[in-house]
């Protein structure tokens, strides 16, 4: 990963790198970057294990979000779900994705997606608080296809 970096700072470019890392403890070695790096480690395991253990149904859930034939999060455009430029509660996008078989769980802004911490995007925003979606906005949706 280090190495990968270097190439990509060398040209000027910054690629997305997901990287598993077998020892936690190794993790200050190589930090993740704001917006760019995901890196999985023994803890992510440990997390995903204790909630199983409270809740045995969450089991299936991962399933499917974790297989290669599972749904997959998709950025969807935000036409389909809403009409552009004007504001409405976040809960009309979920409804509208419910209604196409699909969960909304937040969505992206074009206009800040360069921009840090979160580079537009918007996890779990309060339903009932207006967005005004512009061109070019995108949906979270988890989806089969």
């Amino acid at each position: 990963m280090l190495h990968l970096r270097a190439i990509g700072d060398a040209a000027s470019r910054e690629p997305a790198l997901t990287t598993e890392i077998s020892d936690d403890g190794n993790r200050l070695l190589a930090p993740a970057r704001a917006g760019a790096d995901f890196i999985v480690s023994g803890r992510l395991i440990s997390l995903l294990m204790a909630q199983i253990s409270e809740s045995d149904y969450l089991a299936a859930v991962f399933e499917e979000l974790f297989t290669a034939e599972g749904s997959e999060f998709h950025l969807r455009p935000v036409g389909d779900y809403v009409r552009l430029d004007r504001e409405v509660a976040f809960a009309t996008a979920v409804e509208s994705a419910r209604r196409r078989g699909e969960c909304a769980v937040g969505y992206r802004q074009r206009a800040s997606a360069g921009t840090g911490p979160d580079h537009g995007m918007k996890v779990n925003p309060d339903k009932g608080r207006p967005v005004r979606f512009a061109p070019g906005g995108r949906p979270i949706v988890l989806a089969e296809n």
